[in-house]
């Protein structure tokens, strides 16, 4: 299993070199929770050892909230990550890194994890409910089982 971080960081950096912008901190958590699904989905394990919380617009790690409080994101991050762990980035920018924040944030909400987080808590307000591992694995199936209903 990889350190949050440093997925956080090479996703990061590979947005980067592919779009030649920064990513916003919206989309960082969003692909970071999609990046969680696909391992999930692929080997059903997590890929990373970071909690989720499930905020007003979507899943949020807060070490990664963290970091974007600095003016260089990432900066202290030295460790790679493993070949296998930049592939699922690449799958994971390939499949959603075109898509504005907001869509990303408007397809967490469509997760059962996120939903079952909030359940209790008002629209407007962020709350500090953790996103359950056993929930993004029944996200992880669904998925699963849609990308396959698409092939058959």
């Amino acid at each position: 299993m990889e350190k949050t971080l440093c997925v956080a960081r090479a996703l990061y950096d590979m947005y980067f070199k592919r779009y030649g912008v920064s990513m916003d901190e919206m989309k960082m958590h969003k692909l970071m929770y999609f990046s969680q699904r696909e391992s999930l989905m692929s080997c059903n394990e997590p890929l990373f050892d970071g909690t989720f919380y499930g905020w007003k617009f979507g899943p949020v790690l807060k070490e990664v909230r963290s970091e974007y409080k600095f003016e260089t994101c990432f900066a202290s991050v030295a460790e790679g990550v493993s070949e296998t762990t930049q592939n699922l980035l690449r799958d994971v920018l390939d499949r959603y890194g075109s898509l504005s924040s907001w869509k990303l944030s408007g397809l967490s909400h469509e997760e059962f994890s996120w939903k079952k987080a909030r359940f209790g808590i008002a629209a407007g307000e962020d709350g500090d409910v953790a996103i359950s591992l056993d929930a993004m694995k029944i996200d992880a199936t669904k998925e699963l089982a849609a990308r396959k209903k698409v092939f058959d």
